[in-house]
């Protein structure tokens, strides 16, 4: 009876979604301008995840991006120094609308790698501009192992299955044809993570509110 019990324990702790940090690296394999492989070697980035919920912190750039793909909220912010923080928030329809115009394909292939000692599976992704059909290829990594749920990928992939581990984009870059690969290199699951993580700083200022130069800076522009 107590080796029943301490099974079921250990199934039910197995199956509670991931909570922790994913470190990833970004490379340009077949790039030949050193400049554009540093600047994309400082993106290196690191996501907390607990639940549906993202928070991801990029290098050395002050920029942090939250989400939350059970309200599908998305909470922009950026530290400037000598300036302070300032944040961006948009939700729900806002956000897809978005997407209103894009068509996303994806095809779940046998092909598997491990990727920081999890399994994942290959998935070719095409996205099409129902405007101009035109047309773009991914290919995501996924890992069902972390128990997240589809929602989490509301923001960047709207109905991928499992969490991506790495994916690869070819982007022309000053003329150039260079394939962007996007690669976890470290998965630490950790109790510490919680929801106030996810919350946003109370010393952080709505970008409406931010002086016309700090707009100028951030690109923004005031809502008529």
């Amino acid at each position: 009876m107590a080796a029943i019990m301490l099974f079921g324990t250990i199934t039910t702790f197995a199956q509670k979604p991931f909570a922790g940090t994913i470190t990833f690296e970004t490379t340009a394999p077949n790039c030949t301008d050193p400049n554009v492989a540093a600047e994309l070697a400082e993106a290196t980035k690191t996501i907390k995840l607990l639940g549906n919920s993202t928070r991801t912190d990029v290098g050395q750039m002050g920029y942090t991006l939250i989400t939350n793909g059970d309200y599908k909220s998305m909470t922009t912010i950026i530290d400037i120094p000598g300036y302070g923080k300032y944040y961006f928030e948009k939700e729900g329809a806002e956000l897809e609308k978005a997407f209103e115009t894009i068509k996303l394909d994806y095809e779940y292939t046998e092909e598997t790698k491990s990727i920081c000692g999890y399994e994942c599976k290959k998935v070719n992704a095409k996205m099409t501009n129902l405007e101009t059909d035109e047309e773009s290829t991914f290919v995501f990594w996924v890992t069902d192992a972390l128990q997240t749920g589809d929602a989490i990928n509301f923001l960047t992939a709207p109905g991928l299955k499992g969490y991506p581990l790495s994916s690869e984009q070819t982007q022309e870059i000053n003329g150039e044809e260079i394939l962007i690969v996007e690669t976890a290199t470290a998965v630490t699951p950790s109790k510490k993570v919680k929801v106030g993580d996810f919350l946003r700083p109370a010393d952080a200022i709505n970008i409406k509110d931010a002086s016309a130069d700090v707009k100028a800076m951030l690109g923004y522009e005031d809502e008529e």
